[in-house]
């Protein structure tokens, strides 16, 4: 009997242990899946980014050059809303990263 108790006893160490490593796992996972949606998103923010500041630096030509505008300030009409937007769009990466950081 000794010998198929310890065989038990082995046993249901292994299944603890496999229960213990697969349940620690599936905590991984989860993780790098989060970790994978935020860094898609900040990627689509970046994208976007990226498409405004081209649109910032076409409507800045259009004005100077097209338009013969002497000067153009932050304020300017089409160029303040883009800013703003441009900004609000680096404090969402920010925050996108700093969630990262945290997993």
């Amino acid at each position: 009997m000794a010998f198929w108790e310890r065989m038990k006893e082995v046993v249901e160490k292994g299944v603890e242990t496999s229960k213990d490593i697969l349940g620690k796992a599936a905590d991984e996972a989860k993780k790098l899946g989060e970790k994978g949606v935020l860094k898609f998103e900040i990627m689509q923010l970046e994208k976007n980014a990226e498409k405004k500041l081209a649109l910032l630096g076409t409507q800045v030509f259009e004005a100077l050059v097209k338009q013969e505008k002497a000067s153009i300030s932050k304020g300017t009409s089409g160029i303040k809303e883009l800013i703003e937007e441009l900004e609000e769009l680096e404090v969402r990466i920010d925050e996108k990263e700093e969630e990262l950081k945290k997993i």
